[in-house]
């Protein structure tokens, strides 16, 4: 059990480092994809500069696990999906339910923040490999979905595969991003992505 004290050391730290990153949030859409500086996420959090420093490297180390939470939460949400998945259901409306949770952010933030936002975090992550990680806790949710699967639709993979094709899925999904293409984010992309994602997970029923 959690000591009482250390347990809402813990709630204290953690709502601290929230309220940081909202802010830094805040000012990414305020700024239209320049970066903050430390002391306008300290008078937009409310805390100060060195409480900032005591919990990130750098302004860059914000934007970082801003953007690797944002990326957490929508996998998880999609981790759901995958899980409520009902066995009598096909492998495309699976990959309808995934792909449409896969765009929810691209539609609620603005292309051009997305898109620093995204570069700044991965040049200053310690470990930028951990946003090409995040999609890789849907490899198990998929394996047993597709063990449960009565419709005979769902392909079976073997893990190492099932995770270069959910990575390639969020390639297909950032790389217009990245690259300022206009067909990002919009129902043609979103289309796009459903089709690969629907060949990829999809076996002609029995």
């Amino acid at each position: 059990m959690i000591p009482p004290i250390a347990d809402s050391m813990r709630h204290k730290k953690d709502n601290t480092i929230l309220a940081i990153m909202d802010a830094a949030s805040e000012l990414l859409n305020e700024k239209m994809g320049s970066a903050p500086h430390a002391r306008e996420i300290a008078a937009k959090s409310g805390f100060s500069v060195g409480t900032i420093y005591n919990y990130f490297t750098s302004v860059g180390d914000v934007v970082s696990n801003l953007v690797l939470k944002r990326q957490m939460d929508n996998t998880k949400k999609i981790e759901t999906i995958i899980l409520d998945h009902p066995s009598d259901q096909s492998a495309e409306a699976l990959c309808v339910k995934i792909v449409d949770e896969l765009f929810s952010p691209y539609r609620a933030i603005n292309p051009i923040v997305l898109r620093f936002s995204y570069n700044l975090a991965v040049s200053q992550s310690a470990k930028p490999d951990q946003h090409e990680r995040v999609v890789d806790r849907l490899v198990q949710p998929l394996q047993a979905a597709a063990a449960r699967d009565k419709t005979g639709t769902i392909r079976s993979f073997d893990d190492q595969e099932l995770t270069l094709y959910l990575r390639g899925i969020v390639y297909l999904c950032r790389h217009p991003l990245l690259e300022g293409n206009a067909i990002y984010g919009t129902p043609e992309h979103q289309r796009i992505v459903l089709n690969v994602m629907v060949r990829m997970m999809s076996q002609a029923a029995a």
